[in-house]
């Protein structure tokens, strides 16, 4: 293995650890050593590859934000717009489930949003995204003329964060199908939709 190839190796090393870590346990609880730890890598080897805790924060939103436009690229295209959001809040759903980078990243913005912005790339992509999906729906006339385009996003982002909380919090009872659960959200949204948008979404038209 060239040298070059053994520090991607080692950054990918420490960037899975820093999300199983922070998604398990949280920023406080999360430090350098047990980040190098968790990777079988030397504490000068973290510091090699990042300078700082907040910096690899950074790395692993920024991962986490690239599986959501790998996502939204597979998407592109497709219609109608309400369907394809409904499979982007379900993707969601299993990615906190599945994906460590994702779950981190959520935590880090429900723990540390409020202090500094930087914690809140994730989440301000994918809402980014919600809202994008809303207006395109509204523009094709897939929503009810009653349904207000921010509303609409409102309730999406209020139940997904919603949801992840309380997962998170054991609010719900552990090992809760998110995905599942969120699908009962859709079944609430397409009873609002006008008779001939619902009748292209059946058909996935």
């Amino acid at each position: 293995m060239t040298k070059q190839a053994r520090a991607e190796l080692t950054r990918h090393l420490l960037l899975d650890a820093a999300a199983a870590l922070l998604n398990r346990d949280g920023y406080a609880a999360t430090s350098m050593v047990d980040i190098a730890r968790e990777a079988g890598v030397t504490k000068g080897g973290l510091y090699f590859h990042f300078s700082s805790k907040d910096e690899i924060c950074d790395e692993v939103q920024s991962a986490a934000v690239a599986v959501l436009h790998r996502h939204v690229a597979r998407a592109r295209g497709r219609r109608p717009h309400l369907r394809r959001l409904a499979d982007l809040s379900r993707a969601l759903m299993g990615w906190l489930a599945e994906d460590a980078k994702v779950g981190a990243s959520f935590r880090l913005a429900r723990e540390m949003g409020s202090n500094d912005p930087r914690f809140v790339a994730f989440v301000r992509a994918w809402l980014g995204q919600v809202r994008a999906h809303i207006a395109a729906a509204h523009g094709a006339g897939e929503l009810s003329p009653h349904v207000r385009p921010d509303m609409a996003a409102l309730l999406v982002v209020v139940t997904c964060v919603g949801l992840e909380s309380a997962a998170a919090s054991g609010t719900i009872p552990a090992g809760t199908d998110l995905v599942s659960t969120l699908s009962e959200l859709w079944r609430v949204i397409e009873a609002s939709q006008p008779a001939d948008s619902a009748a292209a979404e059946a058909t996935g038209a």
